[in-house]
């Protein structure tokens, strides 16, 4: 009887945790106008500030917007025809804000090799005490380094209802970049007083196998990652795949992972799969936020990289998933 009686709790608490497991569906999308119209290119971080309700969303050039009034995606593109992007020296990969103290973080991605328009070959995160950013300089919580790879540099960043920062590699820390490396590190930093403690390091496993025939991605990457609770984080994973045909395709997963000791193990399905579950094809997915609800199921907004240069014919696209 006990032994019975022990089997249905341990049966029923395996079925709670494993109904925890977060799964996506399409919910909407909308796609911007195509270069050179508009100003919402290059879109690489968007995150919702709740204090004042308003939407950052970021571009990988420099560009920065702020958002107010903003009820369904569609109400983006009106908005940025009369909106004035500030512009700034950075090149953004990630924004977040901690509601705790609003505290301002972003990550940085610069170039591998210095270019025209950027000689500067690193990648960091920074953050200021609140926003607007002060005239004081920022703080750096990972200070300037030379990126890993080729294009591969800081991208995912988040921040949990306390406060702590996690930080992940888009193809992992020098050394851990190639093919045949499935194994990264995400980084854990818990604030103290005066800042942050030194980061905890967690083994993540990256999958290097999604694009077989890509010319140029055979990395993968992790584009955005977002908190889910103090020990969950919700992973984009994206890379370019060339198809037997030739053409270029996105195939991206969200995964959501659970800290287990010093690893992030992921659930044994992804959360969405992009491939699957869009009525389209997505492209260059790159920022992830949640979407304010103020009940029922959670939704989440992710926004797509057009990349730079007028010819190839790429729209930002914002996509809205919904818990099912």
């Amino acid at each position: 009887m006990k032994k019975s009686l022990l089997a249905a709790v341990l049966l029923t608490c395996f079925s709670f945790v494993k109904a925890q497991s977060l799964q996506f569906k399409f919910a909407d999308s909308t796609f911007l106008p195509m270069k050179p119209a508009g100003q919402l290119h290059g879109i690489s971080a968007i995150e919702y500030e709740p204090s004042k309700k308003q939407w950052h969303l970021a571009g990988d050039r420099g560009a920065y917007f702020v958002f107010s009034n903003i009820n369904t995606i569609r109400d983006f593109e009106p908005q940025e025809k009369t909106l004035i992007a500030k512009s700034t020296h950075n090149w953004f990969e990630a924004v977040r804000f901690d509601k705790t103290n609003g505290r301002f973080l972003y990550a940085v991605e610069n170039e591998y090799e210095p270019v025209w328009e950027n000689i500067d070959t690193t990648t960091f995160v920074a953050y200021y005490d609140g926003y607007p950013p002060k005239s004081e300089r920022p703080k750096f919580l990972i200070p300037p380094m030379w990126l890993p790879a080729d294009n591969k540099g800081i991208e995912g960043m988040a921040v949990s209802d306390s406060g702590v920062v996690w930080v992940a590699p888009e193809a992992g820390w020098a050394g851990e970049t190639e093919v045949g490396q499935d194994t990264i590190h995400f980084w854990k930093f818990e604030k103290n007083d005066i800042g942050y403690v030194s980061p905890q390091s967690f083994s993540y496993v990256i999958d290097r196998s999604g694009c077989p025939y890509s010319k140029t991605e055979h990395r993968g990457g992790i584009s955005e990652i977002l908190s889910v609770n103090e020990k969950q984080l919700l992973v984009l994973e994206r890379c370019y795949d060339n198809g037997k045909g030739g053409s270029e395709i996105v195939k991206a997963k969200l995964w959501q992972v659970t800290v287990e000791g010093n690893h992030l193990k992921k659930d044994p399905e992804p959360a969405f799969d992009f491939n699957k579950g869009l009525p389209f094809i997505p492209d260059n997915l790159e920022g992830m936020s949640w979407w304010p609800t103020e009940s029922g199921k959670r939704k989440l907004v992710v926004v797509s990289d057009d990349n730079p240069g007028l010819k190839n014919k790429q729209r930002t696209q914002l996509i809205l998933l919904e818990e099912k």
